[in-house]
């Protein structure tokens, strides 16, 4: 009995061993301890030791997927550990949260930060660090710093076929038709994130970020480039000594910046303490509105057709008054400190996680290679691009209103748009641009359209009111293409 026991220990030894040794030559040329050595994955192996390094180096098998989360920051912890004194927002902060107008055709709605990390496993090298038990969580993101800047918190599901809470159908904002009271109008359920900072000469900017699980990104003569998973957006109010004299709203990479008082706003007038005390409903500010694009949600201070990035008027964001959202109604509110690097809960809300916000990795995919059937390239542009960074990285220390300074100018008027923009494209100047309109003119090789898959109906969608340029017709024999075995993907948002 004894020599039989040993025995199954022994083959139960030597199938670990052969399984390891088969993963490992799996998956070494995808991710490997060598390949981490150099480049984006520079010192991934040395956050492991012990035994677990061991295994790593020797069968390939790296990650945390064993190990329990190290200790998150408190609530009123920065990423040294200090803790800090909570800070209560100052009431102007919460009196100009800006009202958000979704579009009336808007197919992804505002997205839980909390719930996207319930759908994503974060990824290195195309290859998930974590297991699906042990996903990461609002109170432990910023532990994948530690795998450096270049995790990648990917979909477990197909963003070609977007599942609800990719979509955020849950996250509508309830309009008057269904709320139960008055209160409720324009509240979703996914909560806003408000931060704001001190900075000198009384200046107080109040950022407003607004979080969506999915970009999708617009089309160029009918082909759609720059989706994405994830996605942050913000506006920005600038305050000085407590009253706000301009905003920032923005688009894409860039943005543009306005006086506050030519913003839209809704509400009543600000009266004197006399007047509110005689009149409540007269203590109700105005509050400013930004318009967020359908699909790509860049915001505006208007609405109505916005070309943007690049000339002949090509590419557009949409915006019309759509669904209401006030996110004042459901937020984490904290304070950031810009010496010490510190975000702190509010008072109001003193359980808001703080971790995700220092967590430096991507919120969505990384972009998918050539040999993924929902991929193409057309002249340098992609159809899948990156997830975004955190919105601690939009620059929140800004000396000027806008997060690209140097050529930011606070606008006088609704009808100026001076910043410059560069929007989904790669601001390699035009050259890409010129070859994708004069495809024919200058023959079927200028343009080269690469694709996973076999050119198909799903493939490049002429939009409704957009010319289809001459060789890049669907399947056009003009269009040269690089074609696999796979099948074409009809992707859900084709009839849109």
């Amino acid at each position: 009995m004894l020599l039989i026991t040993r025995r199954a220990a022994l083959c139960i030894l030597c199938a670990f061993t052969a399984l390891g040794w088969l993963w490992h030559i799996a998956v070494s040329e995808r991710v490997s301890p060598e390949r981490w050595n150099r480049g984006e994955y520079a010192d991934a192996e040395a956050v492991l030791s012990g035994w677990r390094a061991g295994v790593c180096r020797h069968a390939g098998l790296c990650g945390n997927w064993i190990s329990k989360g190290g200790k998150g920051h408190s609530s009123a912890e920065g990423v040294d550990g200090k803790t800090t004194q909570r800070i209560k927002a100052p009431q102007f902060v919460l009196d100009y949260t800006p009202y958000v107008y979704l579009h009336s055709e808007e197919k992804f709605m505002p997205g839980d930060i909390g719930e996207h990390l319930m759908h994503t496993r974060p990824y290195l090298n195309y290859t998930p660090i974590t297991s699906k038990r042990n996903r990461p969580h609002l109170s432990n993101l910023a532990d994948l710093n530690k795998y450096g800047e270049h995790v990648y918190l990917t979909s477990d599901d197909d963003p070609s076929n977007p599942p609800s809470w990719l979509r955020g159908d849950r996250n509508v904002p309830i309009d008057e038709s269904t709320a139960g009271n008055k209160d409720e109008v324009g509240m979703s359920a996914a909560p806003g994130i408000i931060i704001w900072t001190q900075k000198e000469g009384g200046v107080i900017d109040a950022f407003y970020f607004y979080f969506y699980s999915f970009n999708l990104g617009n089309t160029v003569a009918g082909w759609r480039f720059g989706n994405h998973v994830g996605d942050w957006e913000h506006t920005a109010v600038r305050f000085v000594d407590g009253e706000p004299v301009s905003m920032f709203f923005s688009e894409h990479s860039g943005g543009a910046a306005y006086e506050f008082g030519v913003v839209e706003k809704i509400g009543k007038r600000v009266r004197s303490s006399i007047y509110s005390k005689l009149w409540p409903f007269a203590d109700t500010p105005l509050k400013p509105v930004t318009y967020s694009a359908r699909g790509s949600h860049a915001n505006y201070p208007t609405p109505g057709v916005h070309y943007y990035a690049i000339p002949l008027h090509l590419l557009a964001d949409h915006t019309n008054k759509g669904y209401l959202w006030d996110p004042l109604k459901n937020n984490y509110l904290y304070h950031y400190n810009l010496e010490t690097d510190t975000l702190t809960s509010d008072a109001s809300n003193l359980n808001a996680p703080v971790e995700w916000f220092h967590y430096e990795g991507r919120w969505g995919d990384k972009f998918y290679p050539l040999n993924d059937r929902r991929q193409y390239r057309v002249v340098g542009q992609y159809h899948y691009v990156n997830g975004p960074t955190s919105c601690k990285m939009k620059n929140l220390g800004r000396v000027e209103i806008c997060q690209n300074e140097g050529i930011c100018v606070v606008q006088p008027s609704l009808t100026y748009h001076l910043e410059g923009v560069d929007g989904p494209m790669p601001d390699e100047g035009d050259d890409w641009l010129e070859q994708l309109l004069h495809s024919q003119k200058h023959g079927e090789e200028e343009v080269t359209v690469e694709f996973a898959n076999k050119a198909g109906a799903g493939d490049a969608e002429p939009a409704a009111e957009e010319k289809v340029f001459p060789g890049l017709r669907k399947g056009a024999a003009a269009t040269k293409m690089t074609s696999r075995k796979t099948s074409p993907v009809i992707e859900w948002w084709h009839h849109m």
